[in-house]
């Protein structure tokens, strides 16, 4: 009891040290925490399901190497067809489908819904908690809502026993609810829906199979025994290989294809950029507690110096040092938890850093932290001073002038890794601007996006031609009413069906007749959609009233010409790999080549820093109704465009949910990651100078103190204030300077190594490192002239006395 009184004096003796370790400890280490949480719930994402290393997702690779999602539904009674997942080696699998732009209605109303319609295996599978009701789907009526979905459509009632309508037009009831799971989950929907309402082939998109394989399986082996190629009909006869991918290995997988949507896609680049400015920001954190608690050892150097002579042991030594950091440390860990949870939804909404809460997770960081770092920062304190000889540490006391050499390099070392994260935080901000500014190549001002009809569901079956008649007479009054209204409204200039212009991929492989191959995104167009988002035609010709759907004809952008080194488009052909279209009447065994009849000017079709796509564009007229409507509004007409499109929906559709985005919003969601990026880097920059200045606060405040003889004697022999303060900024501006020195190199590789496959980035010009020292200095100086002001004005008379 005696030596834990003793290290709590010491600490309070030293108390101004004491607090600024705790302070500097706490900021660093809270902001790391965040990260680190993050990282762990990013990198165990699925691992809720109990049997993760035995479940895994169906895929198919074609003959182009393309690797995508896939159900093992056979639409075609295909003879050449063989189930993959019909095999002793499949304990179990679950057939699901994956409606997100879906809808539902209740008590007349209509809801948003992203909807997985699935069979009775799928909880068995996927241990989703089930915290009400049945755990699987038993009959045709049947659904499982999710907690979060349920209060947002029935508030606080108990939605057990409630019934909704389906976008299919099926009555079912509620008789179960699930929770979210312990880990974040790729798999995400509102609502479970029975895949039995109709057979399998019912339903208008293709799903997927996740299987559960018996233990021990091989994967490779039973990989190869389903691989065989099949030449199916629904490939165009194109020979493709089903095999299964670990359903742990998918979210930072980049090979399997993301386009379908099914399943959350992680980001594992970003969480490479996280974790170096997390472990940069702790490293900041432990040497300034190391660099100020050898200033408290410093100060107690006679202390430990009479120790050592009275026969103290260095097990003993290092056990107090030991505790003294375990008391810092464990009053940080409690300001550090008050830091994370008070800023828990400040991570959320502002940096999209959502983290589910992980008690076990977070105990074991806690008991690591907590016992394994003042490990670390005891280790330099203890050799420092257990082996030096007692009257080394006698005459270290109030021995006044320079720095030790180690404070020093700490401080040093210090300040390279906040020019690196203040530097660095300045060009994200400067890439993103150059990106969010950058022209486009296309109109996006004013354009509105809405959905109105969806797609079916399910290709319904109808009993009786009058059925389908009535339901096809609803559907063309609902769109006449939209073309009607549409075309009256003095609000928009022009409108259409269709996809906005982001996000194409290239995904077609195509050959050009000199043997050229390369794959192409690809787009459906007339000539109202490109006059919309002002595409500009370069060469040949736009679509016209002459041009139909079904026709061998396309146009291509800039990056497609030079990419199949086109030198005429009139004598260019353009060969897919397989059909790219269907229609009633057409040999669906032939694959003609495109006809290249007009070259367009490059614009950007997604993320800048990927650059431009090879794009060609198909003809087809923007009539589709159950595609989104899209249109463009008279200038300062935002609100009033809003509202009527508002209003027509509750018209045709019922009231109901409405939802709509602007071109020029999808846009910027394209940087999303990239905002996230550099707001973390500025936040992150910001508490490393704090704590560099904490620092340099503490050292400066022992530094400086212990040269008030050496300041009072100057002053008595003439020293005028200007000189003395010159004298002791001097040698940190000297640390500062050989900082920023060592620092420039390593953040111009820092940059350039992150951005070498960036297609537009900005420069990286000397502008940026001299802001950043600037700031630096500027905050940096501004902790040392308070101390220095207030040396400069003691009374030599007084310090004299004292000595």
């Amino acid at each position: 009891m005696k030596n834990q009184l003793s290290v709590i004096k010491a600490l309070f003796r030293f108390r101004i040290y004491t607090l600024i370790n705790i302070v500097g400890l706490a900021i660093s280490v809270a902001a790391t925490l965040i990260i680190v949480r993050y990282i762990h719930q990013e990198v165990t994402v699925d691992h809720f399901c109990k049997d993760l290393d035995q479940l895994y997702i169906l895929t198919a690779q074609r003959s182009n190497g393309h690797i995508s999602i896939i159900d093992n539904t056979d639409r075609n009674n295909d003879p050449n067809f063989i189930d993959p997942m019909k095999n002793p080696e499949i304990e179990k699998y679950s057939y699901c489908i994956s409606f997100k732009d879906d809808y539902i209605i209740v008590d007349k109303h209509r809801f948003q819904a992203n909807v997985l319609v699935t069979d009775s295996l799928f909880l068995q599978i996927m241990d989703y908690p089930v915290i009400s009701g049945i755990k699987a789907i038993q009959r045709p009526d049947d659904a499982i809502i999710t907690r979060k979905y349920a209060k947002h459509l029935f508030k606080d009632e108990n939605p057990l026993g409630k019934q909704l309508v389906s976008s299919a037009g099926y009555t079912l009831t509620i008789r179960g609810i699930v929770d979210e799971p312990d880990t974040k989950s790729s798999l995400q929907f509102d609502l479970i829906t029975p895949v039995n309402q109709g057979k399998y082939m019912d339903w208008s998109r293709m799903g997927f199979c996740i299987a559960r394989l018996v233990k021990g399986t091989e994967l490779n082996k039973f990989n190869e025994k389903i691989s065989k190629p099949q030449s199916l009909i629904c490939f165009s006869h194109s020979p493709i290989q089903f095999r299964l991918f670990p359903l742990k290995e998918l979210y930072f997988n980049k090979v399997v294809s993301s386009v379908s949507g099914f399943f959350l896609r992680g980001n594992k680049e970003h969480i490479i950029v996280l974790s170096v400015v997390a472990c940069m920001l702790l490293l900041v954190g432990i040497f300034n507690f190391i660099n100020i608690y050898t200033v408290i050892i410093l100060k107690r150097a006679r202390e430990f110096g009479v120790k050592k002579v009275y026969g103290a042991s260095g097990f003993q030594i290092f056990s107090q040092i030991y505790v003294e950091n375990l008391c810092m440390v464990a009053t940080s860990m409690l300001i550090i938890w008050m830091l994370i949870e008070a800023t828990a939804g400040l991570f959320a909404t502002v940096y999209s850093i959502p983290v589910k809460p992980d008690i076990k997770f977070d105990l074991l960081l806690s008991f690591i932290l907590l016992f394994g770092l003042p490990l670390v920062t005891s280790i330099y304190p203890f050799l420092r001073y257990n082996y030096s000889s007692p009257i080394t540490s006698l005459r270290s006391v109030n021995v006044g002038g320079h720095s030790i050499v180690s404070r020093t390099f700490f401080l040093f070392v210090q300040y390279i890794i906040t020019f690196c994260l203040i530097v660095v935080s300045l060009y994200f901000v400067r890439q993103l601007y150059t990106m969010l500014h950058a022209d486009l190549g296309y109109r996006v001002k004013d354009i509105i996006s809405c959905q109105f009809l969806s797609h079916e569901t399910q290709n319904k079956r109808y009993t009786s031609d009058e059925e389908w008649q009535k339901e096809r007479d609803l559907e063309q009054h609902k769109e006449q009413v939209i073309k009607q209204k549409m075309d009256a409204c003095p609000l928009f200039i022009t409108w259409s069906y269709g996809e906005i212009p982001i996000n194409l991929e290239p995904q077609i492989n195509m050959e050009a007749a000199n043997g050229e191959k390369h794959k192409v995104a690809l787009m459906n167009a007339d000539k109202e959609y490109m006059d919309m988002f002002g595409l500009k035609l370069k060469e040949g010709r736009e679509w016209n009233d002459k041009d139909r759907f079904a026709q061998y004809k396309m146009i291509i952008n800039e990056t497609a010409m030079k990419l199949f080194q086109i030198k005429n488009i009139k004598e260019a052909l353009l060969q897919p790999e397989s059909r790219l279209w269907w229609s009633m009447g057409i040999n669906e065994g032939e694959n003609p080549p495109f006809e290249v009849v007009g070259v367009i000017e490059d614009f950007r079709t997604g993320h800048l820093a990927k650059g431009d796509a090879p794009l060609a564009i198909l003809y087809d007229k923007g009539d589709n109704p159950t595609n989104p409507l899209i249109a463009t509004i008279v200038e300062g007409k935002r609100k009033e465009a809003i509202d009527f499109l508002k209003e027509l929906h509750s018209e045709v559709l019922g009231q109901g949910e409405f939802d709509y985005s602007f071109v020029e919003d999808e846009v910027k969601k394209l940087y999303d990651e990239d905002k996230r990026t550099t707001r973390i880097y500025v936040t992150f920059a910001g508490l490393a100078i704090c704590v560099s200045c904490l620092g340099l606060f503490g050292l400066s405040l022992y530094d400086i103190r212990q040269r008030y003889r050496e300041i009072a004697l100057r002053k008595v022999n003439g020293a005028t204030g200007r000189q003395i303060t010159m004298l002791l900024v001097k040698k940190y501006l000297y640390i500062l300077g050989a900082a920023f020195a060592v620092a420039i190199p390593l953040v111009y590789y820092i940059i350039d190594d992150y951005t070498k496959d960036f297609a537009v980035k900005a420069p990286i010009s000397i502008e940026l490192f001299v802001a950043g020292f600037i700031l630096t200095l500027v905050v940096s100086l501004g902790t040392l002239l308070w101390q220095v002001r207030k040396a400069v004005r003691i009374n030599p008379a007084l310090i004299m006395k004292n000595e």
